[in-house]
């Protein structure tokens, strides 16, 4: 790509973040009886005027001022202010032009009007009077002990197995497959298929899941041998139970972890909080409802058309989540900015916590808690 048209890239971006920002204040000249403090920061000085309205050193500074330290870093000379500018000017002859056509009129600009003033709304109105460290330490210590399951877990192995009835034919399987490359599970399998007499496991190529030292639903010296084994892709001995003659090959060991409740204590506290402002949210529209009134035609509803063809764009117009502030998406989610740094959206789980997981490391299917190296990758 050329020069001139990353210049021109960058010259778009800009355009699109200033329509994002508060426009130009309108006949924002030098107020009357300014202090002289302000007169000679020279802030307030308007460096272009496009009809009534004026762009000031404040609002290219503003611009300038809210970009990252290294593109901030290119606009020190006269010419790359000039440039910014000239973005700013070209941002209000446009909304100049639009206003004037009627589209600040349109049902889609008074929508995007209104979900920003929702949102901002809210930001000022509701969560500024919520924090996380209002849930009580009581509440963290019943989730704690209500949950042992996502803050602790045991060693668990997984293996999978070739079941026979006959000894010896069983002692032939485990040579047959230790002969093979202990790496390559596709031979395990093809063992499985060939001898195993388990129609159960069999289908699955003789996998029998994860389990821990505890588990009661395979006979303690399949339980036991399982957890003998020391590496991946093992095969031990035949097993003995009153199921017949086991050969076990270990595709899996993953170490187990304990956290303690000052470790996990945040993690809760913003597990608790997301469901403690969502229901005080409910509570807020509900007094809103009270307030104002709020009067519903059923039968009217009820002759709402909807298209449910292949082509419907999710978030577009009519699509899944219009009509809702944006980043909010679908009714139950809250407009960005909700929630404490890092938390995401109510409804949305922090950073690093698998979807369907409120609390990440712990959790079932959830990534394991720092300090402990990830599980190994189950075998084929």
């Amino acid at each position: 790509m050329c020069l001139q048209n990353r210049s021109r890239i960058c010259v778009i971006l800009v355009v699109l973040t200033a329509i994002s920002a508060p426009a130009c204040k309108k006949n924002r000249n030098k107020a009357p009886g300014a202090s002289p403090a302000a007169e000679s920061s020279g802030d307030s000085q308007p460096v272009a005027r496009i009809d009534d309205t004026v762009i000031t050193v404040a609002d290219v500074q503003d611009r300038i001022s809210k970009m990252a330290p290294f593109p901030r870093g290119r606009y020190v000379s006269l010419e790359k202010k000039k440039e910014m500018l000239d973005n700013l000017i070209r941002v209000e002859v446009m909304a100049k032009e639009a206003e004037k056509r009627g589209y600040d009129q349109d049902p889609e600009v008074l929508r995007v009007k209104k979900q920003q003033m929702i949102s901002k709304f809210l930001q000022k109105e509701f969560e500024s009077k919520l924090r996380v460290e209002d849930v009580p330490d009581a509440d963290v210590q019943k989730y704690y002990g209500e949950h042992p399951e996502e803050f602790n877990r045991p060693d668990e192995v997984r293996v999978s197995q070739i079941l026979l009835k006959d000894k010896v034919k069983a002692d032939k399987v485990v040579a047959e497959a230790r002969a093979a490359d202990k790496n390559d599970p596709k031979v395990f399998r093809e063992l499985v298929t060939k001898y195993s007499e388990d129609e159960d496991s069999k289908p699955r190529g003789g996998d029998l899941t994860s389990f821990d030292k505890a588990s009661t639903i395979y006979p303690k010296a399949v339980v036991e041998a399982a957890f003998a084994m020391k590496d991946v892709g093992e095969i031990s001995a035949s097993v003995k139970s009153d199921k017949g003659y086991h050969v076990l090959r270990l595709t899996q060991k993953r170490p187990g972890f304990s956290r303690p409740l000052p470790e996990v204590k945040r993690q809760i506290q913003q597990r608790l909080f997301r469901e403690m402002r969502t229901k005080a949210l409910d509570v807020f529209v509900a007094d809103l409802k009270k307030k104002y009134s709020v009067t519903v035609d059923e039968n009217n509803l009820a002759k709402v058309n909807i298209d449910t063809s292949a082509d419907m764009r999710s978030g577009g117009p009519g699509g899944p989540g219009a009509g809702f502030p944006s980043g909010m998406g679908s009714p139950g989610m809250h407009p960005p900015g909700m929630g404490p740094p890092g938390m995401g959206h109510p409804g949305m789980v922090p950073p690093g916590v698998a979807p369907g997981n409120a609390l990440a490391p712990g959790a079932p299917g959830a990534p394991l808690p720092s300090g402990h190296p990830p599980a190994p990758k189950a075998a084929p």
